[in-house]
């Protein structure tokens, strides 16, 4: 069957994530040399590569939102709740939202929110907690802690 493949922009900022559909394209490879394009230019070229996405759609086939969505507030809320979690577990004593200024615990932060709606395994939860605060904070925290973190964050 036919595939199309979507490019879009995609980056968080402090209190959200944008999003530029930039096109539709018949073939990967279409769209790998239309994000060459598109990275050149102003604005673009200010972002990472990564920032660039490419997602593979089926005609006739519901793709994406196939269990609904969740409003933007009710994420907010969420993300405010899993850096509580956190803040508690690392002993900041910092409100969610000043927390966040710190660019390396806010990029932790959303990789850790990333990964919680990914997986269902608290122990792959708990691992990279650990790492992401080992790697990008230089503190080492107990696995049990971070266990017991992975598990309330879970609970979320």
């Amino acid at each position: 069957m036919k595939k199309f493949y979507l490019l879009y922009h995609a980056y968080e900022f402090a209190y959200g994530k944008e999003i530029k559909h930039l096109g539709l394209y018949s073939s990967l490879e279409q769209a790998e040399k239309a994000k060459k394009r598109y990275f050149r230019l102003s604005g673009f070229s200010e972002y990472p590569e990564n920032c660039f996405c490419i997602d593979e759609f089926t005609p006739d086939t519901d793709n994406q939102w196939t269990d609904g969505f969740v409003n933007s507030d009710t994420l907010t809320e969420d993300f405010r709740k899993l850096t509580a979690i956190l803040n508690d577990m690392a002993e900041i004593k910092e409100t969610p939202e000043t927390s966040w200024e710190n660019q390396d615990y806010y990029y932790i932060l959303c990789e850790i929110s990333a990964l919680r709606y990914r997986t269902d395994d608290i122990s792959e939860l708990a691992e990279y907690i650990r790492k992401m605060f080992r790697d990008y904070m230089k503190v080492e925290i107990n696995s049990e802690v971070c266990t017991k973190t992975a598990e309330k964050i879970m609970r979320l």
